[in-house]
């Protein structure tokens, strides 16, 4: 054997080493994830694989509450605790993502969702009346269930919730370039490079969360441990990069709801402008806010004018009044 020969197998040897040792490292990692970060709710089997589901405080309706894109339950922060007070309410989590199972046999749409959260809502026995509370992606998702189960919601509120005419040629392209990332993501995840990375304090995007959330209550800032071990794990970037490239089907299915009737709606927008949005982008954003009001003969909007897209997190007392005013006032309980 040559000298060349020698240096190749020694190569693909060490290779094959430090694959194998990022594999047991990321498989050791996440049963130490399980016991560190149990969930905060139950894990409800629909079907084969189980979604998380928590629910807190007593009455009626029960509030249901869904989470932007890509994120979990423990995103919408002290919002839940606050509507307990008065009223029984539900966070889960989507299939794969924060302590749900993934289910990436089926495309990740807003049909999708919301047939699993129907699926889970019935498993689990929580009874309608609801109101539903959807922020960001979560919004198309809560406003698909309310046109599908009209008889079983009696509120919506959409919190910054995308609108299926937000996208442009040129973010429909720069979305399609995104693919490749999460499939490296992915990739790196199982070989446990990602979380390497991650717990050097190397990673861009978990070193962003945690300048980011400083600025929050320290209860919201107990939960970056968790919410950080959700990136390492593979299905998670799997889930991410479905729902994102799907997004354009999940946008046809809202498009064929044009009406949801008299049903009580608030809208809660962003009123505050990142800085890397555009101020075209951001009135136009604002136009689609107010388009959405539309949907209901009995709707109201209200600006979060010291939020951004966020608001669950940085005016979390506006989520809870709007759910506690369709409580109050809008139903007359």
């Amino acid at each position: 054997m040559t000298i060349t020969e020698k240096s190749i197998v020694l190569t693909l040897g060490i290779t094959a080493v430090a694959l194998f040792a990022g594999i047991i490292y990321q498989v050791v990692s996440q049963v130490i994830d399980g016991s560190r970060y149990p969930p905060q709710g139950k894990l409800v089997d629909i079907g084969g694989f189980c979604l998380h589901l928590n629910c807190v405080g007593n009455g009626t309706p029960t509030v249901i509450m869904d989470a932007g894109g890509g994120a979990s339950s423990i995103t919408w922060g002290l919002v839940p605790s606050e509507i307990a007070k008065f009223t029984r309410v539900c966070t889960y989590d989507r299939a794969g993502f924060g302590w749900s199972n993934p289910n990436l046999t089926k495309p990740r749409t807003s049909q999708q969702s919301v047939d699993e959260l129907h699926l889970l809502l019935n498993k689990a026995e929580i009874e309608p009346p609801y109101i539903l509370v959807g922020h960001s992606l979560g919004g198309a998702n809560m406003r698909l269930y309310a046109s599908q189960y009209p008889e079983n919601v009696v509120g919506l509120v959409l919190v910054d919730s995308v609108h299926e005419n937000q996208m442009t040629p040129e973010m429909w392209n720069s979305l399609e370039r995104e693919f490749w990332l999460y499939l490296v993501l992915e990739l790196a995840t199982r070989f446990g490079v990602l979380r390497l990375i991650g717990e050097m304090n190397l990673l861009p995007i978990i070193e962003d969360i945690k300048q980011e959330i400083k600025k929050y209550p320290q209860a919201v800032q107990a939960l970056f441990d968790t919410y950080k071990s959700y990136y390492y794990h593979p299905h998670y970037w799997a889930t991410y990069k479905s729902e994102r490239a799907n997004i354009k089907t999940s946008f046809e299915q809202l498009q064929a709801i044009t009406s949801l009737g008299n049903l009580p709606l608030i809208v809660l927008s962003q009123g505050s402008k990142h800085p890397k949005m555009s101020d075209e982008r951001f009135h136009y954003w604002a136009s689609l806010q107010l388009e959405l009001t539309k949907l209901s003969s009995n709707s109201q909007h209200i600006i979060a004018e010291n939020s951004g897209h966020l608001i669950p997190l940085e005016q979390p007392e506006l989520v809870v009044s709007a759910v506690h005013q369709l409580m109050r006032e809008n139903l007359k309980l």
